[in-house]
C-alpha cells in the first residue's frame, strides 16, 4: 500500500483518539492534521487549502445545549486526505484547486455524518466508565488501565476505518473531478472570498466575546488560507 495512504490512516486514528478519550487538545483540529498530511504527501498547498476552510467551519461549530458538534477530527483528515488522493492523480494547478473543493465537500460531509458515530462512541465510553467503577469498587485496580486501553483502541479503529472509507470515496471521485477540473477550479476561486469573509466575521465575534483561544484559531486559519491562495496562485 502507498506509504502516504498508510500515514493518512494513522493520522485519522490518532486524531480520533485525541479528540475523544485522550487529551482533547487542539491537535485534532483540521488545520493541524492538514499540516501533517501536507508533509506526508509532499503537497502542502493542497492540504492547507482544504484544512484552513475546514478549520473555519469547525471553529464555528459550537456544542449548544444538547447539540453535539460535527466530527471535524475525522472530517479534517478525510477532507484533506481525499483532496490529496485526487490531486496526486494529475499534478496540475487547476486539478489541485478542483481537488481542494472536492476535499472540502468530502470533509464537511464526513464531519456531519460522523456525529451519530461520535455519540455512539461516547455511549460506549460511558459504559466502560460504569464497568470501571464497578471493578474499582470490587477492589480490582487493573480495570482502570484495561478500560482506558479499550477506549483508545475503539477510537483509533473508528478513526482509521472512517478515514479509509472517505479516502476510498476520494479515489472514486478522482476521475470525475479530473474531467470537470476547470469548472471546479473556477468555483474554488469564486468561493475563496466567502471562506475568508466568514472566517473574518467569526474572528471579530470571538474578539468581541473575549474568547481569545477561539480568536487565535480563526486568525491562524485565515493566515493559512491567505498563504494557500498566494502559493496556489498561477
Amino acid at each position: 500500500m502507498n506509504p502516504s495512504l498508510i500515514g493518512t490512516l494513522i493520522v485519522g486514528g490518532l486524531a480520533t483518539v485525541e479528540s475523544t478519550p485522550v487529551a482533547q487538545t487542539k491537535a485534532s483540529q483540521p488545520l493541524v492534521t492538514a499540516t501533517l498530511l501536507g508533509v506526508i504527501w509532499g503537497d502542502w498547498a493542497t492540504a492547507m487549502a482544504v484544512g484552513t476552510v475546514l478549520q473555519i467551519l469547525a471553529a464555528s461549530a459550537l456544542p449548544i445545549g444538547a447539540r453535539s458538534p460535527e466530527d471535524y477530527a475525522v472530517g479534517g483528515v478525510a477532507g484533506a486526505g481525499a483532496a490529496l488522493v485526487i490531486a496526486s492523480q494529475a499534478p496540475f494547478e487547476h486539478v489541485r484547486q478542483a481537488a481542494a473543493l472536492a476535499g472540502v465537500l468530502v470533509g464537511l460531509t464526513a464531519a456531519t455524518l460522523g456525529d451519530p458515530l461520535v455519540r455512539w462512541q461516547r455511549r460506549r465510553n460511558e459504559g466502560l466508565a460504569r464497568w470501571c467503577e464497578a471493578g474499582l469498587r470490587a477492589g480490582d485496580e487493573s480495570v482502570l488501565g484495561r478500560a482506558n486501553l479499550a477506549a483508545i483502541t475503539l477510537a483509533f479503529a473508528i478513526g482509521l476505518a472512517s478515514v479509509a472509507l472517505w479516502l476510498g470515496l476520494g479515489a472514486w471521485l478522482a476521475p470525475h473531478v479530473g474531467r470537470e477540473s476547470l469548472r471546479l477550479a473556477s468555483a474554488w476561486h469564486l468561493l475563496q472570498p466567502l471562506w475568508l469573509g466568514f472566517g473574518f466575521a467569526q474572528l471579530l465575534n470571538a474578539f468581541v466575546q473575549r474568547r481569545l483561544a477561539r480568536a487565535g484559531v480563526f486568525a491562524a486559519a485565515l493566515v493559512g488560507a491567505w498563504l494557500s491562495i498566494v502559493m496556489g496562485a498561477p
